[in-house]
């Protein structure tokens, strides 16, 4: 089971203690945004309490919860620490409480508590060992199931990597339909309105991707 770490969380205690996993690779990134991910599909933003009250208080942390949407297929806000209600870093609780609903409402990005880093590495670890049998049985997208052309076609392309809704529909507009989009080669995809080169080559090793034995994420 691989997983990227960003450098930055390596003096933290969370990174030893998941190396201690028999079924564990820890391998050292620059993460444009998180502190652990798995590929594009799951990327996670580990905080303690004291760093989530300071960098609400300091303006980070609605950028970073934006961030993570774009990233990710699946972001997660790991908060470690925080039993409320409690003032924390001179922040009062209903602040805190609010700006958690902001995180899961307004960003859409699910808050998972831990009690320190022993239950962070074991999160972190079981939510690897989820996503390699969830993947290896085939992921379905529950819920929203979109009416018409248009819609059909954005939702198709959002299931592309590091497809939003923006690209989606800038996809849609500048290649005409899924299969052109699919079609495409990197070079054509690069042109479109906010794909660029890297996630155009994402698209293209999506697509061209064949089915093998299934291995350990």
């Amino acid at each position: 089971m691989r997983i990227l770490v960003d450098h930055r969380e390596r003096p933290a205690r969370v990174p030893e203690l998941l190396a201690r996993e028999p079924d564990v690779q820890l391998v050292d990134a620059v993460l444009s945004c998180g502190d652990y991910a798995f590929g594009t599909r799951i990327g996670i933003e580990r905080k303690t309490a004291e760093d989530f009250a300071r960098s609400l208080v300091d303006g980070r942390l609605f950028p970073q919860m934006g961030a993570m949407r774009r990233r990710y297929m699946r972001p997660l806000l790991l908060l470690e620490g925080l039993s409320g209600p409690r003032d924390v870093a001179g922040v009062a609780w209903p602040a805190l409480r609010g700006a958690l609903m902001s995180v899961a409402v307004a960003f859409g990005v699910p808050v998972v508590h831990s009690t320190g880093p022993e239950e962070t590495a074991a999160l972190i670890a079981g939510i690897g060992r989820q996503l390699h049998r969830q993947f290896s049985l085939g992921y379905v997208r529950a819920g929203y199931r979109p009416k018409g052309w248009r819609r059909c076609a954005l939702f198709i392309l959002q299931g592309l990597p590091g497809i939003g809704p923006r690209r989606a529909a800038a996809l849609l507009t500048e290649l005409g339909s899924v299969h052109a989009v699919v079609s495409a080669d990197v070079a054509a995809l690069a042109q479109v309105t906010g794909v660029g080169l890297r996630l155009a080559r994402g698209i293209r090793r999506a697509v061209e991707s064949e089915a093998g034995p299934s291995t350990p994420t």
